[in-house]
């Protein structure tokens, strides 16, 4: 993991920001579910008025950054270092910001970051503040496919009419099944090519995010081919799991390093995130419905572990590829792919058998209790979905079989409004329905608790 010289990134924690209580904390992550979707959505954190979350979030963050530089005042009407157990609504609703934060400081309400364009700040006092943590502007990595598997094939009609979308029919769908109405599926990837025709006559919201967090361009591109093949998996018209899903598709991943993969930087992330989770893509409504993410490094790394959070506890999920690093062994898998917080998606081939590639083993942090990774597998190998220039792919990789279930999940909150807003019960109703998945004969590859069903 690399990092850079543009400054630092300061995650505040969501029980300072809005006075709930975690979601996911007890042990096993999203296997510690209710026994119900209706109990486990009753039970989700009380959610505010989108409005007034982010309203408060914003005068909590507006104060913690105009205060960096006089780290003595800024938490003044938050209380003491020593009352941070108590901190609750009832202070934080009273909170106004006593100062617009520095012009070199960024708020970012929807994810609780503030992104900082200096390069040395004192983390010391910092860190004495209870909830805050602070990261340098760190590279993150596309979790790239089994490249040894790509190779271009016919249109997409001529796909289809080979029964070539093999991923599709494994789950029990067909190609152009209609599903996904209402639903906007946010996508932190390469970008898009919206040209393509798996996404003629679809909404497709876009925004490219520059390695500071700043927006450099909205016409839609995608800097590789992986954005493009991931979103058109999750919601193209021939090649996708919800076909009449829309999409908003922040381009984070867009720099090539010495071999040619694209990774993004910390910055970047959160403010891609962000986007996707304050929005507002559709009238009276913020944010989109469920996240894909094909990011991360190898090993539980936590510098997107509070994004996540807070955006879950503005009711927006985040289905994360587990890793592609499985004939390392065990125990390669990445971030945010291997967070409870996350619905993690490993690969399956044609047979059921989880692919060699896919990760798995136990996750969490050091010295706290380890639970199971990925939570689920879905079709990832030789997964045929469109490329730029109106072109398609053969590609295998967990960031395959990830916009499957990103897309089946569309399909259930379209059929469930309930399930809008309520991560923990969206994701009990994907583990509900799993078939069964066979581990790898040779490397004994775990795949999860099974292999999803539309």
């Amino acid at each position: 993991m690399s990092t850079t010289d543009s400054g630092y990134v300061i995650f505040v924690d969501e029980s300072v920001l809005d006075g709930s209580v975690e979601m996911f904390g007890m042990a096993g992550g999203v296997f510690a579910a209710l026994p119900s979707e209706a109990e486990a959505a009753a039970t989700t954190a009380e959610a505010l008025p989108p409005e007034e979350l982010l309203s408060r979030r914003h005068a909590v963050l507006s104060q913690i950054a105009s205060g960096i530089d006089n780290p003595s005042t800024r938490f003044e009407t938050l209380g003491a270092v020593g009352d941070a157990a108590t901190f609750g609504l009832p202070k934080i609703a009273s909170i106004e910001p006593q100062s617009e934060p520095p012009a070199d400081m960024r708020v970012l309400a929807g994810v609780g970051a503030i992104l900082v364009d200096r390069d040395e700040l004192d983390l010391e006092a910092i860190y004495s503040q209870p909830g805050v943590s602070v990261y340098p502007n760190l590279e993150v990595h596309m979790v790239h496919p089994d490249m040894d598997a790509v190779i271009d094939v016919a249109e997409g009609a001529a796909a289809a009419a080979d029964d070539q979308f093999w991923h599709l029919r494994k789950v029990g769908l067909s190609s152009g099944q209609s599903g996904g109405q209402g639903i906007m599926i946010g996508v932190l990837d390469t970008g898009i090519d919206d040209s393509h025709a798996e996404f003629t006559g679809k909404v497709v919201h876009f925004r490219e995010f520059g390695k500071d967090g700043q927006v450099v361009g909205s016409n839609a591109r995608d800097a590789g081919t992986h954005g493009t093949h991931v979103s058109s998996i999750a919601a193209g018209r021939t090649c996708g799991a919800a076909p009449d899903a829309d999409l908003a598709v922040a381009a984070v991943l867009t720099t090539p390093d010495a071999q040619g993969r694209l990774f993004g930087y910390l910055k970047q992330i959160a403010a891609g995130m962000d986007w996707l989770v304050q929005h507002q893509f559709r009238p009276g409504r913020r944010g989109v419905d469920v996240v894909n993410a094909s990011l991360g490094g190898s090993g539980y790394q936590d510098y997107l572990e509070q994004p996540v959070l807070n955006g879950l506890t503005a009711g927006i999920s985040m289905i994360a590829a587990i890793g592609n690093d499985g004939r390392r062994g065990a125990g390669f898998h990445g971030s945010p792919g291997n967070y409870r917080t996350t619905l993690s998606v490993g690969a399956s081939d044609a047979n059921d058998v989880t692919a060699n590639f896919s990760d798995w083993q136990l996750s969490g942090p050091d010295g706290r209790i380890q639970y199971p990774v990925p939570n689920l597998s879905a079709p990832g190998v030789d997964v045929v979905a469109a490329i730029p220039g109106n072109r398609y792919a053969r590609m295998s990789g967990t960031s395959m079989a990830t916009p499957l279930v990103t897309g089946i999940a569309a399909r259930r909150m379209s059929a469930n409004p309930a399930l809008l807003g309520h991560p923990r019960a969206l994701f009990l109703s994907l583990l509900s329905t799993l078939d069964p998945i066979q581990p790898h004969p040779y490397s004994r590859n775990y795949g999860g608790a099974g292999r999803i069903r539309a």
